[in-house]
Parts: C-alpha cells; structure tokens; sequence
C-alpha cells in the first residue's frame, strides 16, 4: 500500500483548500462528510475516491469539470498514493522507450496510428502513442514552472491538428444531408476531444512528477462556469455559461424570496416607540412598528443586440427573465442602430430559447447600415417610451458602450434618470478597456447610478441580487 488512511485524510484537507481556491465552494461540514466517506471505500481505488469526493464536496453539477482537473492533478498516478503505473519508469521518455517502438515512427506515422487509434477506440494505443508525441515535440523542461497548456499547444501543432481532422472526416461528407453532416462532425469533435484529454492527462502526470501536485494545480488555473467571460467564451464555453443559468437563477430566486420573507415580518420601530413612551413617564405601553417598503421594482432591459455583446445580452435577458416573478414588471427592448420592444417575445414563447430565436429572427433592429448606434436608440426610446416610467422603474443598458464614432446623445439618459427610480449601465468589457477607441462609457457615466463591469455570471449574480 502506498499510503495510509492518516496519509489520505490529510490529502483530502489539502485537495478541500485547492478546490477552494478554484472558486469551488466546500464547506467544513462537507469536508468531514468527505474523509468519513473515504472509509466506506478503498481509497486506492482512484475512481472510488473520485465518485466519494464529488458526491460529498461537490454541489453543483457545473462544477464538475473543474473538479476532474483538480482531482487528477492533486491525486494523479504518480503522486504517491497509487501503485498502479509504478511499472512506466521514472523519465519523460521511459514509456516509450521500450523495444525502441518510439524511433520506429516518424511524424506523419505517428499522426496515422494517432487517427486509427481514435477511430477504432483503442485507449491503451492512443495513450502509448500520445507519450510518445509528448516525449519528442512537448519540450517540457524540468524544473520549470510553465503551464501545461504551452506544452499541450506545442504538441498538438507538431501533429498537426488541422490533418486530424481532415483524416477523422468521412470520405463522403460533401455528399451528406445536414443532419448527417451535423452528427459526423460532433463525432469527430468527440474523438479530438478525447486525444486533447489523452495529451492533457499525460503532461500533468509528468508536471507533478516533477514540481508536485500542489504546485501544478497552482499554475492550471481552471475556470467555473461562472467566470467565463461573456465576450471572449468559445462555443464550448458558450453551452456551459447556458447550462449555468437555470441552477443560478434558482439560487438567486431562493435568496431573494427569503429575504422577501423576512421583510414581511414587521420590525420594532424603536425611535417612534421611545418617544411615545414619554407620553406615559418612559413606559414603552404603545408598539410602534416600522412601515414596510415596497420591494419589486419595475424593470426595463435596453441591450445591445450587435456583435460580441449578443452573448452577454442574451444571458442577461435570460437571468432577469427567469427571476421576473420577483419584479413587479419585466419590460425587454433591443437594438443595434434602432430599437424594438421585444416584451411580447418572451410572453408567447414557451422557453427562453424560442424568445431568443424570435428576438433574433424579428425584433427590428437595424435602422440604416447596422452598425451600433446608441445615440439613435436612445432618441427612439425617449420619443417612445419616456412617459412610461415612473418612480419604480429602474432600467438596466446592457452593451460595450462602442458607438462606431456616432452621436452618444448622452443628455438623453439625463432626463431617462430623473423619471425612473434608477438607470444603471451593465459593460461586458474589462474596465481598462473602457473610453478607448470608439467606446464613449464616460459620457454615459455622468447619468448612470453605476457603470457596472459585468464580464461574467458571477458579477451578473451579483449585481441582480442587488437590485432587489
């Protein structure tokens, strides 16, 4: 045995702070859960102590990603606590050494075997081939604190990503309808996924046989669902902020409710009580509560629908949308150079999809060229819906603020502002990239309650939480 139960629960201590400090939360009562679950089990079954761990220290399903990278980093085959691989050898090239196999091949025939093993599911083939790849083109230095990414990169252009593909792709494609075209590309998508993962696994089993698991697990850096930016987020990244929405906006919903709960509940009002009571020598005889204020306000959306923004706008509109029980009134406007109520979208659509498919396929838009202008959308909404604010309406604008040099008609918010309750301007962009360029935030900036950076599911949280 490689380690001892006392040698595991320390391990489980130590992978509790370094989840934690990946933004996944894991309570102390959790982390007990977790070191009496690892004497249910036998812990050096490594996958036994993956299911015991998340089940126990993990709470949300987004998570999950970052946990396996976490986990197989801190508990890789070679950090001491399994005997599985111990047979490999010690050096980068140990594995592939053996009976010469690696010099027998060269790149182009490493790139076919790498294509044939991921086509015929061959795990163990696909594995040796990948130590080999890694042994000849990683360049990975020990002792050097360089993230197993540049590694995985400088792999992956030798093999030449772009020829696996092509080899991956059926012969017959161009003759393929579109919906078999969609699935043989998902497929081939699949397996590249699987070969990036090969290649990842076996990098990190060499980095922390090297520097260690903690200090690997320092320099990988993997990001929660939540904090992946709206504007620069790749497809994949796109699907599991989308996925992320539904369980954030029950939280919120949960948070909001009790704390609705808790104001019903009328609270001593004690500086009207006390002077009361000088009416009667001091004696408190007359309870004085304090009023209860109102709570739901009125919401209107004004976002930007152009370019990169999309995103963040379609995922803001979806958050509010899914909490629009605990706002009086959720009314929705887009634009790009014009501006379009899309409230109605929402209210005959059975999911937030088909709203969004609408917004996207009939809101109108686009007034002359399609370039963003928020000095035009804003004189369109002031003309038509100016008078139907009033002193609960606060109005979220959601975009960049980059106005292609246009007129930003800023003094319009001005009198937008001093109808509403509040006015606060939503900017996906990073806060050193505002008032650069064609970006005019200062000049919105001066009518605005906040100009809020908002990059990110969690700041989005954030900021709706504080409204209500």
């Amino acid at each position: 045995m490689s380690a001892t139960f006392g040698d595991f629960y320390d391990a489980v201590v130590e992978f509790s702070r370094l989840l934690r400090d990946a933004k996944v939360p894991v309570s102390m009562t959790e982390l007990v859960d977790a070191t009496m679950a690892i004497e249910a089990i036998s812990p050096l079954d490594r996958e036994q102590l993956r299911v015991a761990l998340f089940a126990t220290m993990v709470k949300s399903e987004s998570h999950r990603k970052v946990f396996n990278t976490v986990f197989d980093v801190f508990f890789s085959r070679r950090s001491n606590f399994f005997d599985a691989d111990e047979g490999r050898g010690d050096g980068v090239g140990d594995a592939v050494d053996q009976g010469g196999f690696g010099d027998q091949v060269d790149l182009d025939g490493l790139r076919e075997m790498v294509v044939e093993a991921l086509k015929g599911g061959d795990v163990e083939q696909l594995a040796r081939l990948v130590r080999i790849a890694v042994a000849r083109y990683a360049g990975i230095e020990r002792g050097r604190s360089v993230s197993g990414v540049y590694y995985s990169y400088r792999t992956l252009k030798q093999l030449n990503l772009d020829a696996i593909y092509a080899a991956l792709r059926p012969e017959d494609n161009a003759q393929m309808d579109v919906v078999a075209k969609v699935i043989a590309n998902d497929k081939v998508e699949d397996l590249v996924s699987r070969l990036k993962d090969t290649l990842e696994d076996e990098i990190r089993r060499i980095l922390v046989e090297d520097r260690g698991a903690t200090a690997v697990v320092k320099t990988i850096k993997p990001t929660l669902p939540q904090d992946l930016d709206f504007i620069s987020a790749s497809r994949d990244e796109i699907e599991k902020i989308r996925h992320a929405i539904g369980p954030l906006a029950s939280k919120l919903r949960a948070r909001i409710s009790g704390r609705a709960r808790r104001a019903k509940r009328s609270q001593l009002d004690f500086r009207k009580t006390y002077r009361e009571s000088l009416r009667y020598g001091g004696v408190p005889i007359e309870m004085h509560l304090r009023k209860r204020r109102p709570s739901k306000p009125e919401i209107f959306i004004i976002a930007d629908i152009s370019g990169s923004v999309a995103s963040f706008a379609r995922f803001a509109l979806q958050l509010v949308y899914a909490l629009s029980e605990n706002f009086s009134k959720v009314r929705a406007f887009v634009f790009i150079d014009a501006i379009d109520e899309v409230t109605e979208f929402f209210s005959q659509s059975s999911t937030i999809e088909e709203a969004i498919r609408l917004i996207n396929t009939e809101a109108k838009v686009v007034h002359l060229d399609g370039h963003t202008d928020y000095g035009h959308a804003l004189e369109q909404f002031t003309a038509r819906y100016l008078d139907d604010l009033t002193k609960k309406s606060t109005i979220l604008i959601l975009g960049d603020a980059r106005n292609n040099y246009h007129a930003s008609k800023a003094e319009l918010m001005a009198e937008m502002r001093r109808r509403s309750r509040g006015l606060y301007f939503l900017n996906p962009e990073p806060a050193n990239y505002w008032n650069s360029g064609d970006s005019i935030v200062r000049e919105y900036q001066r009518y605005a309650d906040r100009v809020v950076e908002c990059r990110n599911l969690r700041q989005l949280e954030l900021f709706v939480d504080s409204l209500t």
